[in-house]
Order: structure tokens, then sequence, then C-alpha cells
């Protein structure tokens, strides 16, 4: 076996970074990370800090297997410019490297001379809302309750804020009664295991609006009993801004409907109208004699800045979607290169987003707390040659219009008319801030990839053709058009999958309207015009285009849309089945990264918590997600609530607010694995305050219910044939709980925390203990389920994933574990939690085989039906029914193909430590993966030779590698190149 060779001379580090960028600009973390690439472990390493030719600071000494440092010297100040170099210091010292440099943001309120400014529009075409939530009123079968109200315009939808009933399942029938009684929509909604939250149940009057007027909304319930929140005040009215949504005024009513009366207060509603378009921004200024430019900027929900008609930057969906409230994001550009002598224009075009969402949906984005016209704040510093600055600000001085893009719905799409005539600027009034701090943005930005050409193309009527684009992603296509008539259209209808006729079919039960589906309007002129939707992404495969009209597309192209994430991963094997799931996992998570962790780019665009916290550890494999979800952290803490809660989607307009550990205990478990793969103690003990009070308000809940979980959870959600898993929420949400309490044992112990490891590891105890007196059965030596639904492997796989089981009973857990999967063909039978943890619970009880034939299946339920169907992405769901197909929670089993098939794990925080320990099964021939850490690339691969492992290992600097191979145990090599021989026998 090979050994590390000793290095003798220092070599120049390289590569320098700052925040995991080469030269940042708007830099707002007082102790930014710096970071850097050597070979060499031998010697520590020194940083030297310069601000105007000035040192201002020289590190400590730096570890030799440490490639980063936070900056600590003098404060930081607001725009100015900093140098930094590093050395070894060794025997000699190394020359220094070449200088890497950043630029600070705006760090200070007072730093913004600019204003928040915005485009009024009529109340007519904005949400009129009563959202607080303060009391429920409560009804039973054969009774109603209401809301009057008068409507200022057209109504396209209708949300109200039902209460789940305490004491079993509810019916309710929902109708929107025009002021003569007349029924103007309807629809039933039955209450039976999932709660209804914030907004969800919604009224869609999209395809036949009702006309401005009078109404009342009625809710009857027709079984058990029902809710409605509410509150005893009457919405204050106040001036009117033109931007916020309007009060809904009008009494509550009680009684059946055609007979109600009057009831103090008013309830909980929303009512949607069609929106304005969406406006624009501009100003000009003269410049001249500009030795520097930078522009700070924001726009929201999302913008483009454009200066003298160039785009600052090649970013799309801009800024990151956040708590308004809380965080608001901004972006530093520099602009000089932009600039010109003489007169120039700042253009500012603008999208809804989730700040000024529309459209009446589930999770009630169009009246989330922050919701007002899209606004903007724009800041251009310019620096002449004497030092002075300029500043063009965005106030009240700049002008707005109305933009081409007249409608902008979050779940459905746009509507561009090229005929509209943007003259009418007006002076546009500065309004109120968002509420949120504003900090810059460190996430890595959406980037356009390569547009995609259609691979088949099929006319499927009259006017109406359908493109497959071979692949499915997420984005938006490019249209190339001419036309001669005015008003002439094209639709373009996304989908992922397509019906018997060919036609895209893509149905969004949770959203109002036509899902998915933009719209050009041609001003008739058009003569090879390029188009594209630019704020409002899809998720895709196919288009389906409808042209009316004198209105010719010359081209079609895809363009997928990526969040710009280093790849730092690779693997294969010679399964194919399994090569197929990692590469599917990889590329169906970024189709899912757009500012944060989606769970669908077609149906939800949320950020669902589990999701994210079981892929996690499998998506750091192959993207540095080290500020992508460092940010969606920073979303966590700013959704967290007084108590510790954390809702189970982040960012939340309000929605999802009760406390899931089998969802958000994404708030411990992805903080958890950030700190193992970067190793950033700093960042760990800043995050430690959000783990304890998530953890400590879980526990209080667990406690008072005798230590199992007594609320709602979705569970091992979407089992086989299942939405809810049949051995219902109990079990698994517990089993959850007691796996965030291991790891805050392990978050104390790390932080010298001797109290929370005792408190912790206390907890853990009990909900172990409570566990296995609930459900375990002597007879059997298995955990069922006293729900009737008998022997779940999610009852018995997480228990032993994560250590609750004693040693005297995991023998027969995993002999019943085994039987099962005997029992079942091979093929699991569980739900989104469970698939991530079964194929590592078999393969550390000895199983590889038994966990090789799972993970192959060519049948149902199993990966390899959706590989075989020409698939590139992972479904929703093992059924064949599956709502998506761009879905990655069930692709978290692929961290067992990097840490078992290929046999990297990493063995402490930041990779300075990994073993290697390969699976033991004669069906997988050879495997390979690459991984880059912040020491630099570590790979091995090895194929089967005979009776012999051929092993091949490449080790950076400041790394060791245990090799845990048959003959080889406990044997560590260290940098270096490595090619040893293992006995199978």
């Amino acid at each position: 076996m090979g050994v590390s060779p000793k290095v003798t001379t220092s070599d120049v580090p390289s590569g320098l970074r700052v925040q995991g960028q080469p030269h940042p600009l708007g830099v707002d973390d007082p102790r930014p990370v710096l970071s850097w690439s050597l070979d060499d472990d031998v010697a520590a390493c020194e940083v030297a800090v310069h601000h105007d030719g000035d040192l201002i600071w020289t590190s400590p000494p730096v570890p030799p297997d440490e490639r980063e440092i936070r900056y600590g010297g003098p404060s930081l100040r607001s725009r100015a410019e900093y140098t930094w170099r590093v050395r070894v210091r060794a025997d000699p010292t190394s020359p220094w490297s070449e200088p890497g440099r950043w630029e600070m943001g705006l760090l200070a309120g007072d730093d913004w001379s600019a204003r928040w400014i915005s485009r009024p529009v009529p109340a007519a075409q904005r949400t009129a809302r009563a959202t607080t939530s303060e009391t429920v009123t409560w009804a039973t079968a054969g009774d109603g309750l209401g809301q009057r109200f008068t409507a200022t315009g057209p109504i396209t939808g209708v949300n109200l804020d039902l209460a789940s009933p305490p004491d079993g399942p509810a019916t309710v029938v929902i109708r929107l009664l025009s002021a003569s009684g007349e029924t103007v929509a309807e629809r039933t909604i039955v209450h039976n295991i999932q709660p209804w939250e914030w907004f969800g149940a919604f009224l869609d009057l999209t395809l036949a609006p009702a006309p401005a007027g009078r109404y009342e909304v009625h809710v009857e319930v027709t079984d058990g009993r029902a809710g409605w929140w509410g509150s005893s005040d009457v919405p204050a009215t106040g001036a009117d801004d033109g931007v916020s949504p309007r009060p809904l005024l009008g009494p509550a009513t009680t009684g059946p409907a055609g007979n109600t009366s009057d009831a103090p207060g008013t309830r909980s509603v929303g009512v949607e109208t069609a929106p304005a378009a969406n406006p624009l921004f501009r100003t000009t200024f003269g410049a001249g004699n500009v030795i520097r430019a930078r522009l700070y900027a924001a726009g929201l929900g999302y913008a483009s800045f454009l200066l003298n008609g160039t785009p600052v930057s090649e970013a799309v969906l801009e800024p990151a979607q956040t708590d308004y409230a809380a965080t608001v994001l901004y972006r530093t550009y520099d602009v000089g290169a932009l600039l010109r002598d003489g007169e120039n224009t700042l253009e500012i075009r603008t999208g809804r987003g989730f700040y000024a969402a529309r459209g009446a949906n589930t999770w009630g984005w169009n009246l989330a707390p922050w919701h007002r016209e899209p606004a903007v704040l724009a800041q251009l510093e310019l620096e002449h040659p004497d030092r002075t600055t300029s500043v063009v600000a965005s106030d009240r001085t700049w002008q707005t219009a109305a933009g081409p893009i007249v409608s902008d719905i979050l779940y459905q799409g746009v509507t561009f008319d090229a005929r509209a005539s943007v003259t009418s600027w007006t002076p546009a009034p500065e309004v109120a801030a968002p509420g949120g701090t504003l900090r810059a943005a460190v996430q890595p930005p959406i980037l356009r990839a390569a547009e995609l050409a259609p691979e088949a193309e099929h006319e499927v009527g009259a006017g109406v053709r359908t493109l497959d684009f071979g692949r499915t992603l997420a984005g938006w296509v490019r249209l190339t058009l001419s036309a001669t008539e005015p008003g002439a259209s094209v639709e373009v209808a996304y989908g992922e999958y397509v019906d018997d006729d060919g036609r895209v079919v893509c149905r969004n039960p949770l959203a109002a309207g036509t899902a998915q589906r933009d719209l050009y309007l041609a001003a008739g002129d058009e003569d090879g015009r390029v188009w594209e939707p630019e704020f409002s992404y899809k998720g895709f495969r196919y288009v389906t285009l409808t042209i009316t009209g004198g209105l010719r597309v010359e081209e079609v192209q895809a363009v997928p849309l990526r969040a710009a994430v280093a790849q730092v991963g690779e693997f294969a094997c010679s399964d194919d089945t399994l090569t197929w799931l990692d590469a599917a996992t990889s590329r169906t998570f970024l189709n899912n990264l757009h500012g944060i962790p989606t769970d669908t780019p077609v149906y939800e665009k949320n950020g669902w918590t589990a999701d994210a916290h079981l892929i996690t550890e499998a998506a750091l494999h192959h993207s540095d997600l080290r500020y992508a979800f460092g940010k969606w952290m920073n979303d966590h803490a700013d959704a967290q609530e007084p108590s510790g809660s954390v809702p189970q989607i982040v960012p939340s307009p309000g929605w999802g607010r009760r406390l899931d550990p089998a969802w958000s205990g994404s708030t411990v478990l992805i903080a958890w694995d950030l700190y193992q793969e970067y190793g950033d103690l700093d960042e760990l003990r800043a995050r430690a305050p959000m783990m304890r009070a998530y953890t400590d308000a879980a526990l209080t809940i667990a406690e008072h219910a005798g230590w199992l979980w007594p609320l709602h959870s979705w569970g091992d959600w979407l089992a086989p044939g299942y939405m809810f898993s049949p051995e219902g929420p109990v079990p698994t949400a517990t089993l959850a709980l007691a796996h965030i309490v291991d790891r805050m044992v392990d978050v104390s112990r790390t932080l010298d925390d001797t109290a929370g490891v005792r408190r912790y590891t206390e907890a853990f105890t009990r909900l172990a203990t409570a566990y296995h007196a609930e459900f375990f059965d002597t007879s059997t030596g298995t955990y069922r389920s006293t729900e009737g639904a008998g022997y779940r492997q999610s009852m018995n796989v997480l228990p032993l994933a994560f250590g609750t089981v004693s040693e005297a009973d995991t023998a027969r857990v995993v002999a019943g574990l085994v039987g099962n999967l005997a029992d079942t063909g091979g093929h699991l039978n569980c739900g989104a939690l469970t698939a991530k943890h079964l194929l590592p619970v078999l393969s550390t009880h000895g199983r590889d085989d038994l966990a090789l034939t799972v993970a192959t299946q060519p049948t149902r339920p199993g990966w390899d039906v959706w590989r075989t169907s020409g698939s590139d992405t992972l479904f929703e769901s093992w059924d064949a029914n599956a709502r998506s197909h761009n879905h990655y929670f069930l692709g978290a089993a692929a961290w067992w193909l990097h840490r078992r098939v290929a046999g990297l794990v990493p063995t402490a925080p930041g990779w300075r430590r990994a073993r290697f320990d390969p699976l033991r099964d004669s069906r997988v021939t050879w495997a390979r993966t690459r991984h880059r850490t912040a020491r630099g690339d570590v790979a091995v691969a090895w194929q089967r030779d005979g009776a012999k492992l051929a092993v091949v290992a490449d080790v950076p600097a400041g790394m060791s590698l245990e090799v845990s191979g048959p003959g080889a145990e406990g044997d560590v090599v260290g940098r270096g190149h490595h090619e040893f021989r293992l006995d199978l026998a």
C-alpha cells in the first residue's frame, strides 16, 4: 500500500476566494470566509489583509490541514475594497500568493439614500382581504358561517382560512353568493387527515370571473363540525397608498345560506381580482469622468436592471425568495463598462414573484403579510478621479409606467402584450419599505444554461403543435417569431407529459387557473423578434404551441435555468441503474434549486423542509451548497416563531405553521450536515440557538404527550399506494424527533455544551423507550402498527437507522426486515423518509446483497422503472400516476451510492478524515467517485480482479484516508496517489 509523501518545499497558495467567490462585490458579512488551495500539509499558512495599501490584519497561524479562515481584523467599512494574500510559514517561508480582493456592500441603514418606489394601481386590481386570524367560530352540520363584502373589480378567486375540526372528519360546501342569493361558484371540501391550513381553501373563478358588486362567501357544514378563523375587529381602512391590498369590509354572518344574520367581527377572507400590468421604472442622469460605478439594487418580487438598454447582469429571477418582512436581498453590480459620457438611462423591469404574488392558491401566497405591488430600490454610485461620489438613487423623481407584461400569475404564467404602448410615464411615489432587513445576497445566482432545440415536433391540430425537448427541465422557452396582424397570438403550454392526442397535460388543483401557460400577443410588426417570459419559470419536457391569427413561430428553444452552484462530485459504477439513479438525482435536484430548494417547479415551488433535509447528504456530494443552503438556513431563522417552531415550508406566508419533526427537522439536520461537509464551526455555533429552540419546542410537545408525537405529521409520506402511510404519523414523527435529538447531542458535544449533551441524551432515551413500549411486538421481535397496518418497513428501518433499538433486540428487528423484503420479492414498501435509510441500514447489518437487490429492482416500486421508461429525472411517488416527474426526495438514497457502493465516507467535519469501505457484492464489478472538498479533490476507484480488489485512491493535502476493505482494516494513507489490492476472500 502506498505511503503519503513528505513535503519538504513550500508551495504557493492559489485559488483565493472570499465567501466562495474569486472577487466578490457587496459583501456584508463582518467576518467573511477567506479560502485558498494548497498542495501542502506540513506547514501552517498566514493571511495578510490590506486596505488602501496599509496592512490591517495578519492572521494567526492557520493549521496545516486547514484551507480557510474567517477575517478577524478591524471592522470592515461600507464600500471599501480589501486585498489579501496567503503564504506558507515553512522553512523557508513561501512567497506570497497572487492577491485576492473583495469589496464590502452597504453595511448600515444610513448608507442607503435610495427610497423604495412602486406604481399605484386601482383598488379593483388589488386583492381585498381580512387576514387577522385570532379566533375560531365553529358550526355543526346543518349550520353555516359567512362573510359579506363588496368587490370593486371582477373576482377571480376567493381564499378562506378554515379551521380543522378537532374531533373527527368534516365536510363543508363553500359558495360564493350574489346579492340576490344566486350561487356564483361552489366547492365541496372534505377534511379527513390533513389539517386545513392558512387560507388553503379557495374558490376558482378564473374561467368565469364574477363582476364587481356585493357578495357573500358562505360555508355550509354538511357533516361533522368545522370552523372559520376571524377577528372580533373590523379591518382598519386607513389611507390608500395605491399599492397595498385593500381591507375587506362587510359584516360576518351566521346561519344557513339564504337565512343568515349578521354576526360580530370579520371572517378571514381574501378576494382575488385580475392584477395590474407589471410596472417599469426609469431615470436618466448625466455621467462623465467616472472611475468606478456600483449599482446596489433590489426589485421585488423579481427585477431586471438595464443600463442604457443592456442588462447589468446575466442572472435571472433575482432576488431569491425570502420572508420579505424579515429579509430582503440585494445585489451589487459593477456597471462602469455600461456607462457612456453624457446622458444615461437606468431602466427596471419587474416581475411579481412571491412578493407580489397573484392568483388564489392553497398556500395563500397572494395573501402573504408582506404582499404589495412590485417595488424597487436602486442606488447607483459613481466615483470620480477626485474621489468625490455622485449618487443616483430611486425616489419620487423617477418615473414609472405599466409594462407589456399585462398579467403575471404565480402558478399560471405571464401574458405579454406587444401592443402595449409604454408612453404614459408618471412620477413613481415613494412607498414604505417591505419591512425586512436589507442583506447582501451570498447564494449563487440563477443563470440561463445552454438553449435546447426540440428533439421531436408533432402537429396535433390546426395551428397547434407539440415539441419534445427530450429531457425534463425547469426554465422557459425562447421564441423567435414574426407577425403581421395585431393581436395575433401564440400560447405556450408547458408540461412533463402529454395526453393521447399529443397535447401537454398540466393540471394543478392546488392553484386557481390554467397551470403553466404563457401568452404572447403580437403588435403586428414583429420580424424575427426574440421573446422570453422572463419572470415566470416552469417545469417541463414538452410544450404545446397554439397559434392564432397572422403569427409565425420560426424557432423554439428551451432555456434551462440553473443556480450557478459549482459541481463538485461524480459517481459511476458497473450497474446502469445505480449510475442512472445518481445522475438523475443530481439533475432533479438542480431543476429544483431556484433561490430555495423546491419540491416541484410545476405544482408548488415551495421550500418543503423534509424534501431538502432528506436529499442534503446526497446533494452535497454533487453540488457546492455552502452558500445556497446557508441562505436557506437563514430563511429558517427568519421563519422561526418565538416558541421555537419552524413551518413545514420555508419561507412561508403563514401556511404550515404546525411543528412537524419529520419535516421541519431540517432546522437541525441540514445545519449539522453543512457543518459535517464544510467544517465551519463558527457557522454551527451561530446556528445553535435556532437549533436548540426548535428542538426544545418539539420536546416540550412530546414530553407533555408521554414522549410519543401527538400532533399532525406528514409521516412516511407517499409509500406505495398511499399518501399518508397506513401506520399513521405517530411512529415516523416520534423517531424523526429522536433523530433530531441525537443530532443535538452531537452539536452539544461539538460546542462543549455538557448540559446540552446530558439533556438531549436523556430525551433521546425517553423517546426510544416510549416508541419501543408502544410498538414492539415481543412475539415477532419487530415493530408493528397499532393502527391495524401490521408490519411496516418504516417502523423497523427507522429505529435501526436512528439507533433507538436496544442491542438485545437488534438482530431480531433486522431479521424481521429481511423476512419482510423476502415477502415483497425484494421490493421496498415505504415512503420518502424511510427510502433514504433502507439501503444503508441493510448494508450496516451485513446485507449489501439485499440492499443491491432492492436498489436495482426492475419492477415497481423501484427506481429502475423510471430509468427504463426513458426519464432522466425522478418522480414524486412510486406509483404509476405520480403527479410530478421532477421531484427529488426519493433520490435521497443516492448517499448510499457514494458512501457504500463507491465506499467513500467522510469521518470528520470538513473532510479532515475519510474512510474507504466498498460494497461487498460481486454483481457490481467496479465503481468510482470523486468529490471536491475544501482541501482538494478526493477520489477512489475500485475494480474486482478475481479474488482481489484493485483500488486507486487520490488523497489531497490535509486529509487522511482510512482503508477498511478486506485485509486492510485500520491502514491509513495521507496525501498522494495510492494503488493497492485488497483480498476478497
